[in-house]
């Protein structure tokens, strides 16, 4: 019962704080958790994995309805689908499971740090760092993927290292199959909550090659390698590929419906329009009309382009890693406790996986890395930052106190711990409150507030009501959050040109454009009125959350 009583107390806790960051958020706020929405109204209302947007072109649609989750992954959906049809569709019974799953997420950097370091001083820092989140704070409580893949990606990574501790230096008989069984399991959730997920599968087998190489390493350092060592080598060859083998098997057992699911809707098991996002030249062309996102017309950009992508990625992404994931001041204890702590075999395992995600995301997906990917994706290493924070802080103090003989570094150390947790919550206080109310700095001119985003959809939604036809569609920056305001199909505002918005509405048969602050570049001049195009006449003006103009075209047929 002793050792319960903190997970009670800490869950507790940070599900006060979760609700009160929850209550309020009046809506989505943001184009994926809006989608995730749209779907598990669609499955409480028994349509199944469908959707009545399109909010990109990269599969070459058809029409609507079309299957849904050919992107995004449908956990989230899944998540929020049974609360919808036991409680009604509203945004605020679609935070509850995200709510819920966050809450558990200081229990495992809790768990985490006592099972390292046997303290619960240390325990308790790490837990209240994960609380206090910095920049996640307000994205635990959306219906998105950062809360279940948070809590999905870092069991998988501590029951890697777990399988791995529990191999040792021999690889003997069947020694971590269940850790890495349990770890494939989680895989498959993390898959099923984001495409990236995937990279979460590729690390067992390369956990365990390093691990197996630098064994075999200081093995025969030094001996000739003779039969004994080819043995060994045999073993461990073999020991790797049978518990890879049962790391798959758990990862099939939860992504085999999904696999089969996304087989009879579209002919294959994983869709390929995702791996089309290799191919960007910017991060706008996700909305192209066109179908030309090709290793060719990639390559047809040239080298210097290429190179200064990947480096503008690289500098983003490496800021993202490091100081994204917890409060900006605790990155540098973090990354100090983690390095003194390195022979730890969860350290490892967390490490590897945070340099696989950042060459992945930088060398491969350039553009979407920076623009919110890799935010979502290193979610998984909160708890493994939040756990390195104490030690690297005490190291830093010891440091200090040798040079400063007046302190108590013990003291020191208690002090600062307890004044670093305060500061990371009123850090987490503060960067919610700047996005829902505005801050002392003031709000910035070009986002407008959590609740405020696209404030001029249901003025939109009315006013098509009263003048349109039911069945007639929306061409829009935000198809899922249109939807959710209006229950009218809509698409995606094309970002290659005027003309293609002309090509789009009359392909899919959309009737009205709507025309907000946020809108694709080569759309300037029509939005600030400086041009008039054939076949697209004004009909309504509205204003949006910054009081900035939006207009309601209708298109000609």
């Amino acid at each position: 019962m002793k050792s319960v009583f903190p997970y009670v107390i800490l869950f507790s806790l940070t599900l006060a704080f979760r609700i009160a960051t929850a209550l309020p958020l009046e809506q989505a706020g943001y184009m994926d958790a809006s989608y995730a929405i749209h779907i598990a109204e669609q499955l409480a209302r028994g349509r199944g994995f469908t959707e009545e947007v399109l909010w990109n072109y990269l599969d070459n649609p058809a029409g609507l309805p079309h299957p849904s989750n050919l992107y995004w992954m449908p956990l989230p959906a899944l998540l929020i689908a049974p609360f919808f049809a036991l409680l009604g569709v509203s945004y605020r019974v679609a935070q509850i499971p995200f709510v819920l799953l966050s809450s558990l997420l200081p229990l495992v950097a809790f768990y985490l740090s006592r099972k390292i370091f046997a303290r619960d001083d240390y325990a308790w820092a790490a837990a209240l760092f994960t609380t206090f989140s910095g920049f996640f704070t307000i994205y635990w409580v959306s219906p998105d993927n950062f809360a279940p893949f948070a809590l999905t990606g870092s069991l998988c990574l501590y029951f890697v290292a777990r399988g791995i501790e529990r191999v040792g230096a021999e690889a003997p008989g069947s020694g971590g199959a269940g850790e890495f069984f349990t770890a494939g399991i989680f895989a498959g959730l993390s898959h099923l909550s984001r495409a990236d997920g995937l990279l979460l599968l590729a690390l067992p087998p390369l956990a365990l090659l390093i691990r197996a190489t630098c064994s075999l390493a200081l093995q025969v350092e030094g001996t000739p390698h003779g039969s004994k060592f080819t043995l060994r080598v045999s073993r461990f060859a073999v020991s790797c590929l049978r518990l890879t083998a049962y790391c798959l098997l758990g990862y099939l057992l939860v992504m085999s419906p999904w696999f089969a699911r996304n087989y009879l809707a579209i002919g294959t098991p994983l869709p390929s329009a995702g791996a089309k996002t290799m191919w960007l030249t910017n991060y706008d062309e996700l909305f192209r009309l066109a179908d030309d996102l090709t290793p060719a017309r990639y390559l047809a950009s040239g080298v210097g382009a290429i190179l200064a992508g990947k480096a503008n990625a690289a500098l983003q992404n490496l800021f993202i890693l490091a100081f994204s994931s917890l409060v900006l001041f605790l990155a540098p204890f973090a990354l100090i406790g983690m390095w003194r702590s390195r022979q730890r075999i969860e350290f490892q395992v967390s490490g590897l996986y945070a340099l696989l995600l950042y060459l992945v995301m930088t060398l491969a997906f350039t553009f979407p890395s920076w623009r919110g990917t890799l935010f979502h994706s290193m979610s998984a290493l909160v708890p493994f930052f939040a756990v390195a924070v104490p030690p690297g802080l005490d190291a830093a103090i010891e440091w200090i106190a040798r040079r400063r003989r007046a302190w108590n570094a013990r003291q020191a150390a208690r002090v600062f711990r307890f004044g670093f947790v305060v500061l990371a919550a009123f850090f987490s206080v503060y960067l919610y409150g700047n996005a829902v109310w505005g801050g002392m700095t003031g709000n910035p001119t070009e986002i407008p507030l959590w609740n405020q985003r696209h404030a001029a959809y249901p003025a939109i939604a009315r006013w098509l009501d009263e003048h349109a036809r039911p069945a007639d569609w929306v061409i829009v920056v935000d198809p899922p959050t249109f939807y959710n305001a209006s229950h009218r199909r809509a698409i995606v505002t094309p970002t290659d040109s005027v003309e293609a918005v002309l090509v789009a509405a009359r392909q899919y048969g959309a009737r009205y454009l709507v025309l907000e602050y946020d809108h694709p570049r080569p759309l300037r001049d029509l939005y600030r009125e400086r041009i008039e195009v054939a076949g697209l006449a004004r009909v309504a003006e509205f204003r949006d959350g910054l009081g900035k103009p939006t207009f309601l075209f209708e298109v000609s047929p």
